[in-house]
Formats: structure tokens, C-alpha cells, sequence
């Protein structure tokens, strides 16, 4: 794998060959795209789950550098071009749109499963209560409590901006959720390369789709589901392999917060893996690497699984 191909170069890569694939699941239309796998003879397949607000674009990259595995990447349903649940957007409803969702695509054999941020919440519900998958896979997991986590005095700022944003008429709270100062904001707290290059499509990619929810009730419903819960919820109950990456700079949870998680996780197969000079956003910053460490950890689970 040639790490030296900029993120950029990997995200239009991956759109290159994506296929836009729908299905209704539960009576809600969830969009997908399907990324086939470079090498002709693929090991498997893994379909990746995004964070809150994105949609599956922010995952491109490390779909781009992937050679040896097909990826599925769907839109969380309210979000990006997938229609809303009528009920309430919690974490344990989009475990079972996961689980519907996997049991859809008909794979020959279980693929792995990956969740990156508010994706790790939901995935690891699923992993805590069903059995569909080869490993579970959590990019920048939220291992602990949001108010646990190194800016938990940004955490409770935030809460306070989204009480407001619920308070307010629906279009002026719209308009404050989709604030431009809000995103930017948010998108340079987080973002730690200091390439200049970089840092602006990194900005690029919030500014095109940190927006693309259905609605406001999507938007603060999803939110509280993301505060309310935490992979520590569910990771008691784990019984697929793990893989676990970091970034040391992580503004959400602390690196000491998911090794402790990762101690604790009870079973046999895992492995952490800790990326420097980044943070949160590894899938836009270091996402060649990410591919790297997912290649490498599928082939060894379907290897010891023969």
C-alpha cells in the first residue's frame, strides 16, 4: 500500500469506482455505496458506519486506499441521502438498522464492521447483541462519557448550544445548527495536521457535509443519543475480535480513557493501535494508514478463522 497518496487523492479515488446502491429497510429508504475491492480476488468485505452529522463521503478515504476487501459505506439513516426513522434516532435503533441492514446484503460470509466516532457508539451496540460479523473494527471510538472526555467544558458548552438550537423556532434553530461559524469551529478544534493543504479540504469536507441532516429533529435526537452513550456501554458484551485506532491528539476521549477500554474488552483477539500527531479526524488526516491497520487486522482474523 503506497501511504505516500494524499487523502485527497484517495477520496476521489474511492468516488471513481463507488456504486450508489439503495434499500428500504423497516420502511426507511437507506442509501449506500458499494466500493469493489482492486484486487480481482477479494478477502472479504467491510462495511464502514460514519460519525454524527457526516455522511459516508467523510470515509471515502480509507475506502480509497483499500485494495483487498469490498467496502459498503451507507448513509446513517438521517443523514446524508437516507431517509429519517419516524421514531426517535437512538443508539439502540441504529444498532438494528445495522443489523437489518448487514442481513440485506446477502454477503457469501460475515463481514467486518466498522464504526468511526458516533459510528463506534452504534456499532458497538450491535456487536453487544448480535452475531453477523468476522470483527468489530472502532476508529476514534467514544470510550468513555462525553463529559468525561479531555474538553468536557466544550462538551457542556456544546450541550448548551444544542438545548438552544431545540429552543428556538425550527427555522431559526436550523439555522443555528447549521451555523458557518459553528462548523469552522468545530473543524479547526479538531483538525491537528499542520499542512496547509490538508487543513483546507479537511475544512471543505465539514463545510460540504457536517449540514447534510434530514432535519432538526434528526440533528438534536442523534446528538443526545451520542452523549448518552459510549462503547463502554456495550463492550462487556463483546464477543467478535477487536480492533482498536487512536489518534493521540483525540479531543473526544483521551488515549489513557481507551486503552483502559481496551484492557477491559473480554476477548482473546484484539489490538490497539495509536497514531501520532493526529486526533479525532484520522479518516480525513491519516487515512491511507487507518487502511493500512484495517488490511492488515482482516487478513489476519480471516486467516486464524480457517
Amino acid at each position: 500500500m503506497n501511504t505516500a497518496v494524499t487523502p485527497q487523492a484517495l477520496s476521489t479515488s474511492a468516488r471513481a469506482r463507488a456504486q450508489k446502491l439503495t434499500v428500504t429497510l423497516d420502511s426507511t429508504l437507506t442509501s449506500y455505496w458499494y466500493y469493489p475491492a482492486l484486487n480481482s480476488k477479494p478477502l472479504g468485505s467491510i462495511v464502514f458506519i460514519h460519525g454524527y452529522r457526516g455522511n459516508h463521503h467523510g470515509l471515502e478515504a480509507i475506502a480509497g486506499a483499500i485494495s483487498n476487501f469490498d467496502v459498503y459505506i451507507p448513509d446513517l439513516p438521517g443523514f446524508g441521502a437516507s431517509e429519517p426513522f419516524s421514531e426517535q434516532h437512538t443508539i439502540d435503533r441504529y444498532a438494528r438498522w445495522v443489523r437489518d441492514f448487514l442481513e440485506s446484503l446477502k454477503l457469501n460470509a460475515k463481514p467486518h464492521l466498522l464504526g468511526h466516532s458516533f459510528g463506534s457508539i452504534v456499532v458497538s451496540a450491535y456487536a453487544a447483541q448480535y452475531q453477523g460479523i468476522s470483527s468489530l473494527m472502532l476508529e476514534n471510538p467514544v470510550a468513555a462519557p462525553a463529559l468525561t472526555g479531555p474538553k468536557a467544558a466544550t462538551t457542556k458548552l456544546a450541550k448548551a448550544f444544542f438545548w438552544l438550537a431545540g429552543a428556538l423556532p425550527d427555522a431559526l434553530g436550523t439555522g443555528l445548527l447549521k451555523s458557518w461559524p459553528m462548523v469552522r469551529g468545530m473543524s479547526i478544534i479538531m483538525t491537528k495536521t499542520r499542512q496547509r493543504d490538508l487543513r483546507g479540504w479537511v475544512h471543505q469536507q465539514h463545510d460540504e457535509n457536517f449540514n447534510d441532516f434530514a432535519n432538526r429533529r434528526v440533528a438534536l435526537e442523534a446528538y443526545q443519543a451520542s452523549i448518552s452513550n459510549c462503547v463502554g456501554d456495550f463492550a462487556a458484551k463483546f464477543t467478535a475480535p477487536t480492533l482498536m485506532m487512536v489518534g493521540e491528539l483525540d479531543d473526544i476521549t483521551t488515549v489513557a480513557q481507551q486503552r483502559v477500554l481496551f484492557e477491559n474488552l473480554p476477548v482473546k483477539q484484539k489490538r490497539f493501535k495509536q497514531h501520532g500527531a493526529v486526533g479525532h479526524l484520522t479518516h480525513y488526516e491519516v487515512p491511507a494508514a487507518i487502511a493500512n491497520d484495517i488490511e492488515q487486522w482482516a487478513s489476519e482474523v480471516g486467516e486464524s478463522r480457517k
